[in-house]
């Protein structure tokens, strides 16, 4: 076992060590731009207080969240999800460069005797989970941990390098942490917020339910509208592209070489290797590292391709691949229970996702960059129809990160409104295909007339804007006097019940609520909340405006339930640790947040990205 754990060793430390210095340090170089040189050439994404983040360590740690979040999840990741991990990235390379300047600016350094005992006592998680460090249980075998360290102490010094790094963040957090104190009175102010509760009845008035039979403006009344906001209607420069595109689907031969890959898996496991080792280290899955397993499940939990295989299987069978929306599995069923309508199988799989192979993707980017190559002497029409591939066009866009039906592809937009109709540009390369580009159309920024307006509108089938925006302002004038009436009448002696008799409306309810929660149909921390809490139990409000979108409220309070002075007591020491955290949390973001705003930060990502 030795034998196998030093060989084997050396490949687990070198993922931990590559893990983290590769993610803070690797492609960091200090100074500042080389002479003559863009930014694109060095490959260099940014740069922070003359730190350089490296196009490859970005794209590589992006890639790693988006893959994370994509498995979390189970679906596929919009493109606004890919731009908030973009930026997610972008801020963590930026923390962590800053960080670690003012760990060296500070001098702080941490002895070698408290790394050393770190390591000792703190296995890496990888480590933790290798099995050439456990026992025949399965259990983590700290003499074997600690034999190998002190045997080959030289494989130990990424991790101990890593461990000593972390040490030294946690003695920066807390200097700046340090002034994280709670105040008793703090203490039950938020206690109050989250115990502190009431039940409503209210009647609500939405402005977008107002019948505009009688609202419609004349033609001069939306004219005059448009004139009195004119401003809101202009519109910035636009490009209109000509493209061509090339998917990234995978080809016939990628197919065929997941499921010879699946294929040799399922004879390894048929020949006695395990299954669940085999998905942990194969599986494209969420499972994967559960061992695949899926648990328990009946007819109708599972795709019907996935599902039909699981229920033909015998206990211990393995299935020939099979492909589901989610790629090529192969299944084995641990066990069966039930009868009929009541049958379930116990099973687990292992997924490799259908991509395109990268020799696909090279074949792909040929013929992209063949189209292109035509493009630019005979334009892209021709270039595509030589191809036989088709030509599309972009409605108008402006100079945004997006260009619409395609995605964010900042670069290409870049290119589009810096250079002449006719110009050929490309390929380029998003999550799903290639793309060429050729300018077709640049429309100057404008302000369109009403008449204009009316064109587009009249052309479209859809009402003029300027109509639209003055019938909900009428609807919102006309929302507000209703919900005024409805109050004045409660206050004058009658019910909220016999007030929304009177004006034809319903009077709904609350469950029990704190400031904190969020009340169904109802929302969060807003003004309906926070009225309510001024009211004592059977006072009935004046009208209250919650914006965004504009509704209007006469909320009458039925139950009210005073913050316990007993479980106060109880909980006190839990809450004061609870805020004493945030407050720590908030105190070393605006610390990072001042650090950021007094360096000297370049962003280069939209000439990638």
């Amino acid at each position: 076992m030795l034998g196998a754990l030093r060989s084997n060793t050396k490949i687990v430390l070198w993922i931990v060590v590559v893990g983290f210095v590769g993610f803070i340090f690797a492609g960091w170089g200090k100074g500042g731009p080389q002479s003559g040189q863009s930014p694109t050439e060095r490959g260099v994404i940014g740069t922070v207080d003359g730190v350089s983040i490296s196009y490859q360590d970005f794209i590589e740690s992006y890639r790693q969240r988006a893959t994370s979040y994509a498995e979390r999840s189970g679906s596929e990741i919009s493109e606004s999800t890919r731009e908030s991990i973009r930026k997610e990235t972008w801020d963590s390379f930026v923390a962590e460069i800053l960080i670690q300047n003012e760990i060296e600016r500070l001098g702080i350094d941490v002895p070698n005797d408290q790394v050393f005992e770190l390591l000792w006592n703190n296995p890496p998680e990888s480590v933790y989970r290798s099995a050439s460090f456990q026992d025949e249980n399965g259990n983590f075998d700290f003499g074997v941990y600690h034999r190998e360290i002190q045997m080959h102490p030289e494989r130990w010094e990424g991790v101990a390098t890593m461990y000593r790094e972390t040490l030294k963040r946690q003695l920066l957090q807390q200097e700046i942490q340090a002034a994280a104190l709670v105040t008793d009175n703090e203490l039950w102010t938020a206690f109050v917020a989250q115990n502190e509760k009431v039940r409503a009845s209210y009647i609500e008035i939405n402005p977008r339910a107002v019948d505009t039979s009688d609202l419609l403006p004349t033609d001069d009344e939306a004219r005059a509208y448009f004139h009195q906001h004119r401003a809101e209607y202009e519109r910035p420069e636009m490009v209109i592209l000509n493209y061509v595109s090339f998917p990234k689907t995978p080809s016939a031969l990628d197919e065929q070489d997941i499921e010879l890959r699946l294929e040799d898996i399922a004879n390894a496991v048929r020949d006695g290797e395990d299954f669940a080792e085999m998905a942990k280290t194969y599986s494209e899955g969420p499972s994967g590292p559960d061992g695949g397993d899926l648990g328990w499940f009946g007819r109708g939990a599972m795709v019907p391709e996935f599902e039909e295989t699981a229920f033909s299987l015998d206990v211990g069978e393995i299935s020939d691949p099979v492909k589901t929306q989610f790629g090529y599995h192969i299944v084995m069923v641990d066990d069966k229970r039930g009868k009929d309508d009541d049958a379930e199988v116990s099973a687990r799989h292992i997924l490799m996702k259908l991509r395109a192979s990268e020799e696909t993707l090279v074949e792909l980017e040929d013929s992209c960059s063949a189209i292109a190559v035509q493009a630019k002497s005979d334009g892209l029409a021709v270039a595509a129809e030589s191809a036989g591939v088709e030509m599309s066009a972009t409605p108008p866009f402006a100079n945004d990160r997006f260009i619409p039906r395609i995605g964010n592809v900042r670069p290409a937009v870049v290119f589009a409104f810096d250079n002449e109709v006719d110009t050929v540009f490309g390929p380029y390369s998003t999550p799903e295909a290639y793309y060429v580009f050729e300018i077709a159309e640049r429309i100057p920024q404008n302000l369109p007339t009403y008449d204009e307006l009316t064109e587009e509108a009249e052309a479209s089938g859809r009402d003029h804007p300027a109509q639209v925006a003055l019938i909900y302002e009428r609807q919102k004038d006309r929302a507000s006097t209703l919900a005024a009436d409805v109050a004045a009448a409660a206050a004058s002696g009658a019910t909220l019940n016999e007030a929304a008799v009177r004006y034809e409306q319903d009077v709904k309810s609350t469950n029990i609520f704190s400031r904190t929660d969020y009340v169904p149909t109802i929302g969060r921390v807003n003004g309906f909340i926070g009225a309510s809490f001024g009211l004592t139990p059977g006072q009935t409000s004046g009208v209250v405006t919650v914006d965004d979108p504009t509704r209007y409220y006469v909320i009458r309070v039925e139950e009210k339930v005073a913050a316990s002075q007993q479980l106060f007591a109880e909980q006190r020491d839990d809450l004061r640790m609870q805020l004493v955290q945030n407050k720590r949390m908030q105190l070393f973001a605006a610390w990072l947040e001042g650090l950021r705003s007094r360096a000297e930060i370049d962003d280069y990502r939209d000439m990638y990205l």
